[in-house]
């Protein structure tokens, strides 16, 4: 069994996002590791935050380890703290393990504290980041083991709201699902799914089909050896 702090599924990866005029720094706790940008170093308070979240969500698993080990959405309990309620809702929009959107989580429940001291913001956690920013940002897309690894970059406007990005690899000639919702939790449900289903097998009309009846999916990069599916209304170029 998993140690009570492997409190989620770790990506030990993630995109490449660039936001002009901003701080990058790195937070660490346990085997949660954030890159923040953000206009300021906020090292100190997003570290608290990290610490409070996962000590809410490890005593939650300490008292209810079912919610860790299962592998579809099972009811939680009315004493389960926001953060876990939170993610609870991401996975049911798709069925998937519940701890599969805790990085998400912890990425936008971070993000949500640092946003009062900074308007332009991306945290990530993994292949999971929240994002919030007054200017155009470029995602340079993780695809290790395709041509087009980091040489995919998703060009977003500007956005009044935060919204999530997150990336999937789930293996079996598929390099990376990248999806956009609107929050990285939220992303990290639909990519898990959407790579999940591809890895078994089901054919690529059949998810796309399924990506479709999404309300919450703004847009989805597939990458497949050297081939590159992109559904919805995203803006996508080779890097110079």
């Amino acid at each position: 069994m998993p140690s009570v702090y492997d409190i989620y599924e770790t990506k030990n990866y993630r995109n490449r996002i660039r936001i002009e005029r901003t701080v990058n720094f790195e937070v660490g706790v346990r085997e949660t590791h954030l890159h923040v940008q953000a206009q300021g170093d906020f090292t100190a308070k997003a570290k608290d935050s990290v610490f409070r979240y996962r000590y809410q969500v490890e005593e939650y698993l300490r008292q209810h380890p079912a919610f860790r080990e299962a592998s579809a959405p099972i009811q939680i309990y009315a004493s389960a703290p926001e953060i876990v309620r939170y993610s609870d809702l991401s996975c049911r929009s798709t069925g998937v393990a519940p701890m599969s959107c805790m990085s998400g989580a912890i990425a936008d429940f971070v993000g949500r504290d640092l946003l009062s001291d900074s308007s332009d913001l991306a945290v990530s956690s993994g292949g999971d980041s929240f994002i919030r920013c007054s200017v155009p940002i470029e995602v340079h897309l993780y695809a290790l083991g395709s041509p087009h690894h980091e040489r995919l970059v998703l060009a977003l406007p500007v956005h009044k709201k935060a919204l999530g990005i997150s990336t999937y690899a789930p293996g079996k000639g598929i390099h990376a699902v990248t999806v956009i919702s609107r929050s990285a939790c939220w992303a990290a449900a639909f990519a898990k799914d959407i790579g999940m289903r591809l890895a078994r097998g089901e054919s690529s009309s059949s998810v796309f089909d399924r990506i479709e009846s999404y309300s919450d999916v703004g847009g989805v990069v597939l990458v497949a050896d050297e081939k590159v599916f992109v559904g919805g209304d995203m803006v996508l170029r080779s890097a110079n």
